[in-house]
């Protein structure tokens, strides 16, 4: 674990490099910190990825047309030999079959590799040295200079750049890291290669860059908690004034920064990061940075917690999101360690608890009003319908926490350079913002839930741990209201590889699979945790389905037994306060599904039922261009068609019949409904809990023949950023779908009464986007 407070232990992590301490802490805290800042020279942010290479091939065939065009008479001079509005084109068959690869190859490394650090060099190596060799040899070869190879010469010139520009690449990117974060190197010769010195005010370091005694001259500084060495530990601030250095504000551990903590670039676009930290509960047997080829999950669950450092404006980073260890893994259960004591220590490094700012009171829930974050004093229970009135104070406070600030925002590139004072850090505080004054609070018949909420994230195929982590932690720093509220929990399952889809399929619907995720519910009820939210996404729909599915008699799964019944429509279903307690299980809140790969009549005849028993907030969020799902849907309709095998859960009436795409839920947005064909087996759910409730317009032939489920379905076909060519997976970046995922989470409102949404028909509805191209009018 890593302790705040001792100062003993460092954060662990398979893949952090190891280094030796230097003497002076300055140094090493230099040194740390310019670590940071090479990663982000050296990676770079991530581009538009374009077909600019294709233009500039139109324009180099351009110019071995021209040259093919000037000709040159039989006496070897020039005299006449080009005629007005005459072209020759002279290339050879050779010359066509290599422009052609040069074309593919080009397309490619911009298709597959277009984001990796290696595109550089493939780019250089592989597409432009080539193409250029190829227009030396069409221009050289209109010379009929029996004295001049040219085609030997073209060659070893194509070798010597090719050789030149890896090597370059090499001592770039390889030899340059290596050398300077090289135990030898930190402790004999880091000093003296930026000239370090240490300021008269005992925190201000002063350094050379690049250009070292030739270029200028950079301060950087420390200011907050540190431990018995003089490391930074705790709280503070980190200020460096280079182009590419950055003010980092947030939590420390001998002189390591570590989540949580906000960043931003200095100079550039001024881009901003931000780490936070993640709960894990592993429940297979796949290693931290790849799944096995064979899913398992033999082994014990184990939990513990993770650090995800990702961009979160301006510039976005390729070597970011990034995942790294800070505690464990734990074997669950051991030593008192659980999932539910890792979250608590998600919130160790909080001295003191937040103010109540605002209040969101809640009276459209059957079961009676509600305050988030308050329980109802007289039944410790969320919900009452006994209370006529409720009063809330409006409490003043003073503001006396200590204030630190970095070098200022609007100081310019020459007033950096000056001499860091103290009166340039006194405008905020370590935290990175000034608190509140203003707190409200509520009257004595509630009292407030010193716990969060938890939000369990179940990641899709093919997505081992260090991948699950990176994408759930990206949504996280991107939301930072969110991971405020919550306790963000990823359960990894055994995920499988690309050739192994079927594999995690079972792998998903394995008792193994549901015993560790009722272990994880159970660990945090222990803690008093008991508000859930789901997220899952892909085939991790089929895990979180396989685990609430019913026993084979009917009845709800253990799983479902574990939290208290969801709201009903008819006054005469809802429990009085008094029976709620009884139950003293876990309440679910919300369930959202992403681009879920479960068969849609499975979905409808089943499964539907098996998670609306516990929560009334369900929410589908599909694109009926989803590539993934496409490819999914074809090896499940080959299964049907040859009469393979599927889990319980993934088996409907007539599966059979879907020979050739099988419908998904997360595709087939808009057949989340049942219909009166009684020959397929297809008739509506007779519970009206089940049933869409609701004044939306519906037509009259579809309310005839069609019953919609009680559950928001958002079609997210037409947005068009930040979403990949697969359409499969843009909940981790992109704006729209973050804060409508937040907007469910925090508010628990419905798709009818979110900001962000238009109806389309049924429980369908859509985001209120332009297209990126559209322009303002």
């Amino acid at each position: 674990m890593v302790d705040h407070k001792n100062g003993n232990d460092t954060p662990s992590s398979k893949e952090s490099t190891s280094f030796r301490p230097v003497d002076d802490p300055h140094v090493e805290l230099f040194l740390t910190m310019h670590y940071r800042k090479m990663l982000r020279e050296l990676n770079g942010p991530q581009k538009k990825k374009s077909k600019y290479h294709l233009v500039v091939l139109f324009c180099f065939l351009l110019m071995i047309y021209g040259f093919s065009a000037y000709q040159y008479a039989d006496d070897g001079t020039t005299e006449g030999v080009f005629e007005k509005g005459y072209i020759q084109v002279t290339l050879s068959l050779t010359h066509v079959v290599l422009i052609t690869v040069w074309i593919v190859v080009a397309i490619l490394i911009t298709a597959i590799l277009g984001s990796s650090k290696f595109v550089l060099l493939l780019y250089w190596v592989l597409v432009y040295w080539p193409l250029l060799s190829i227009i030396m040899a069409a221009v050289f070869g209109e010379f009929n200079d029996p004295d001049f190879d040219h085609a030997s010469w073209t060659l070893y010139l194509l070798i010597v750049l090719e050789v030149m520009t890896v090597l370059t690449w090499v001592g770039v990117y390889k030899v340059y890291p290596k050398y300077v974060t090289s135990n030898w190197f930190r402790q004999r010769h880091a000093r003296r290669f930026w000239r370090i010195k240490l300021l008269d005010d005992g925190n201000t370091i002063e350094y050379d860059g690049m250009m070292g005694r030739c270029g200028r001259h950079f301060a950087c500084r420390y200011v907050g908690d540190t431990n018995a060495t003089g490391l930074p530990h705790g709280r503070g601030i980190w200020s460096d004034d280079s182009y590419n250095g950055e003010v980092l504000t947030g939590t420390w551990v001998n002189g390591i920064p570590v989540a949580p903590f906000s960043s931003r670039q200095y100079g550039g676009k001024g881009s901003t990061y931000s780490a936070v930290q993640i709960a894990y509960f592993f429940a297979s047997d796949d290693q931290f940075e790849a799944n096995k080829l064979v899913p398992t999950n033999d082994e014990p669950p184990r939990c513990g917690i993770a650090s995800v450092e990702c961009s979160t404006g301006g510039e976005f980073m390729t070597h970011l999101p990034h995942a790294t260890l800070l505690s464990g893994p734990f074997v669950e259960g051991q030593d008192g360690i659980t999932i539910g004591t890792i979250c608590k220590d998600l919130d160790s490094g909080s001295q003191t608890v937040d103010p109540v700012t605002s209040l969101q009171i809640n009276t459209d829930d059957p079961r009676g009003v509600q305050i988030s974050g308050h329980l109802y004093a007289h039944t410790g229970s969320p919900f009452t319908r006994k209370t006529t009135q409720i009063i809330i104070d409006v409490i003043k406070t003073s503001n006396s926490a200590a204030k630190y600030e970095a070098i200022d925002d609007q100081d310019d590139q020459e007033e950096a350079n000056d001499e860091l004072t103290e009166e340039k850090l006194h405008r905020s505080t370590v935290d990175g913002f000034a608190r509140r004054n203003i707190r409200l609070e509520v009257d004595k018949s509630w009292t407030r839930i010193t716990t969060k909420d938890a939000l369990i994230f179940l990641p899709g195929f093919n997505s081992w741990p260090k991948h699950s982590l990176e994408s759930f932690g990206q949504m996280m720093a991107m939301s930072p209201k969110l991971n405020q509220q919550v306790y963000p929990i990823v359960f990894c399952w055994p995920g499988a590889q690309v050739l192994t889809y079927r594999n995690a399929t079972f792998a998903s619907a394995s008792e193994n699979n549901r015993k560790y995720f009722l272990q994880m519910l159970n660990s945090l009820q222990l803690e008093g945790i008991t508000n859930i939210h789901f997220v899952s996404h892909s085939l991790g729909v089929q895990t979180l389905m396989n685990c609430f599915e019913d026993e084979a008699d009917g009845s709800p799964s253990k799983v479902s037994q574990c939290f208290s019944p969801a709201s009903k429509v008819g006054d005469d279903l809802v429990l009085s306060n008094r029976e709620l307690e009884k139950f003293e299980k876990l309440t679910c809140r919300s369930i959202t599904l992403l681009n879920p790969d479960f068969p849609l009549r499975a979905f409808t005849e089943r499964g539907f039922k098996s998670i609306r028993r516990v929560t009334s907030l369900i929410t589908i969020v599909g694109d009926k261009a989803d590539q993934a799902l496409f490819w999914s849907s074809l090896i499940n309709g080959g299964v049907n068609r040859f009469g393979g095998s599927q889990p319980s859960v993934l088996d409907f009436k007539g599966r059979t019949n879907e020979k050739g795409l099988q419908k998904l839920v997360g595709k087939n947005i808009d057949g989340v409904y049942l219909t009166n064909n009684e020959d397929e087996g297809t008739v509506p759910f007779q519970n009206s809990d089940l049933i869409m409730q609701s004044s939306l317009r519906i037509g009259k032939k579809e309310q005839a023949n069609i019953t919609y489920l009680d559950c928001d379905v958002i079609d997210t076909t037409g947005l068009d950023t930040n979403v990949n060519n697969l359409r499969h997976a843009a909940y981790s970046v992109n704006s729209i779908l973050l804060r409508d995922i937040e907007e469910i989470v925090t508010t628990g409102r419905r798709a009818a009464d979110r900001s962000t949404l238009l109806h389309k028909k049924g429980n369908v509805f859509e985001y209120c986007h332009a297209p990126s191209f559209v322009t303002p009018v």
